[in-house]
């Protein structure tokens, strides 16, 4: 099976970055109670406006079931005045990588 990797580019609303990131940042961790393998969240250094979302998926409908989940929703409405519209996600599958097992052991 493939594995999915999913992007969500958040362009926030000057000013607001504090505040969406405050109400969002809960949102990584109902990912991984959904399935995700990964979820992270990046912000640009050239365009401190500019968030990306990125998870990992097995499964594209654990990924709909977050996103379509009453929590979810209720982040998105939560956040809905500090981001611009619309948010789309795009899709592209996993195709080589790699991880630092010390690293990760460590972590744990």
């Amino acid at each position: 099976m493939a594995t999915d990797v999913n992007y969500i580019d958040w362009h926030v609303v000057p000013f607001r970055a504090d505040r969406w990131f405050g109400i969002w940042h809960p949102a990584m961790k109902r990912a991984l109670s959904y399935g995700a393998l990964s979820c992270y969240l990046v912000r640009s250094e050239e365009d401190r406006l500019h968030f990306r979302q990125v998870s990992v998926w097995e499964s594209r409908g654990d990924f709909e079931r977050y996103w379509a989940s009453d929590e979810l929703s209720a982040l998105r409405q939560a956040a809905m005045t500090y981001y611009h519209k619309p948010v789309l996600n795009t899709w592209h599958t996993l195709v080589a990588g790699e991880i630092a097992a010390e690293r990760v052991a460590q972590d744990a």
